[in-house]
């Protein structure tokens, strides 16, 4: 008999998965408005509304996984969204053209979410250590996952866009290879764990849920201003002397502090899991301070200094969110809520570079700046008080 306290899933499987999993997911949604502007000849519009579907699907899959993850079965749950996008990047190398790329895009996004949120959730069901300690190191070999297919993009980009799509459909093979050889046992995993919820704690778990999704709200708005730093504030930094190179290398900066970090916090986990709330709280106004920081940027070195806080910032808080959400969630629902967790990130990935170039029109980008750094606060603040109330009925 399989003893409880086993892993369904090998930490060095589930890692490598998460690893395979986002170097392919490099070679789509990064090069998806270079693709559609260069060769598919779609104005800088239409590849925006584009990439506001394809996050908007994320989210749906998102949902999707979630709630499939708890009524079905883990394992089918995953499979399922990486046999999409692994047919999807197919589609779309076999039929790279307009209208039929965007489409295949958008129904990849519903796996994309399926997938991330049934990673997360394969976290709950492990056993051997604390949520927290996975949280940590998937986040680590979701950021490296990134940084591999970015230098790899590099490597491959004189060969064309076919070659981008062909290398998206083997590692999304490879990643659904690994799941059906080593992820099997998900689904005795998930009925270890899916204890109905006691009738006296349905109170608990109601407040619970707000708080919950106060603490998404702060998910929502740090992507909502994390995402500019792809979008408007880049323009920004280009259009203020900085080079390509010299803004490249802050996204360098801010992977190689994430690769650094995590498994340090990884080792002092013990410890940081009894402070999670100190943890999230300094670390989501380290994320709100760096934007405060770029309102005076009038040198390289002020958004070098920037990134690295807001590094810092998420580092410590963005891992821990799904932590939060996993010691605060109904275990019969663990899916669904780390499905809202990523539902909260995507949906501030798919509004951020919109609702920054609507306030542009009206505002410069200092003013816009205080305003995503406030509503970080505000949001914090928010959780901060629903937090607090929470202790004080325990």
């Amino acid at each position: 008999m399989e003893k409880t306290n086993q892993d369904p899933v090998k930490i060095k499987f589930l890692l490598l998965g998460s690893l395979i999993y986002n170097i392919g997911i490099s070679f789509i949604w990064p090069l998806t408005t270079i693709y559609m502007h260069q060769y598919l000849h779609q104005t800088l519009t239409i590849a925006a509304i584009v990439l506001l579907l394809y996050y908007g699907t994320t989210l749906l899959g998102n949902a999707i996984g979630g709630a499939i993850f708890d009524k079905i079965t883990p394992f089918k749950t995953i499979l399922f969204g990486a046999i999409i996008t692994s047919l999807c990047a197919l589609a779309m190398f076999l039929i790279p053209a307009w209208p039929f790329y965007p489409i295949f895009l958008v129904i990849y996004g519903i796996g994309d979410g399926i997938v991330t949120t049934a990673i997360n959730s394969i976290a709950t069901t492990m056993k051997t250590h604390a949520s927290s300690f996975f949280f940590n190191l998937l986040y680590m070999t979701r950021n490296l996952g990134l940084v591999i297919g970015s230098l790899l993009v590099g490597i491959i980009t004189f060969l064309g866009p076919k070659a981008w799509l062909a290398s998206a459909f083997t590692f999304f093979v490879v990643f659904t290879i690994l799941l059906l050889i080593f992820f099997r046992k998900l689904d005795h995993a998930n009925l270890v764990q899916a204890a109905p919820t006691p009738t006296h704690q349905n109170i608990s778990t109601k407040k619970n849920f707000w708080i919950i999704i106060s603490l998404v709200a702060c998910m929502f708005f740090c992507w909502l201003a994390y995402e500019q730093w792809d979008s408007n504030l880049s323009v920004h930094m280009l259009n203020h002397g900085i080079s390509t190179a010299e803004y490249s290398f802050c996204w360098t900066l801010n992977s190689a502090l994430i690769t650094i970090s995590q498994p340090i916090l990884t080792y002092f986990d013990g410890y940081l899991s009894k402070k999670i709330n100190a943890r999230l709280y300094i670390g989501f106004v380290f994320f709100a301070s760096s934007f405060l920081i770029l309102i005076g940027a009038n040198n390289y070195w002020n958004y070098l200094l920037a990134m690295f806080i807001l590094t810092c910032g998420e580092a410590l808080a963005f891992p821990a969110v799904s932590a939060y959400v996993h010691a605060h969630a109904p275990k019969s629902q663990a899916g669904r809520y780390q499905g809202l967790v990523l539902a909260g990130t995507s949906a501030g990935r798919a509004l951020a570079a919109l609702f920054g170039a609507i306030l542009l029109n009206y505002v410069t980008m200092p003013v816009l700046l205080f305003i995503l750094a406030s509503l970080i606060i505000i949001a914090l603040i928010n959780f901060i008080l629903f937090n607090s109330l929470r202790k004080k009925d325990a």
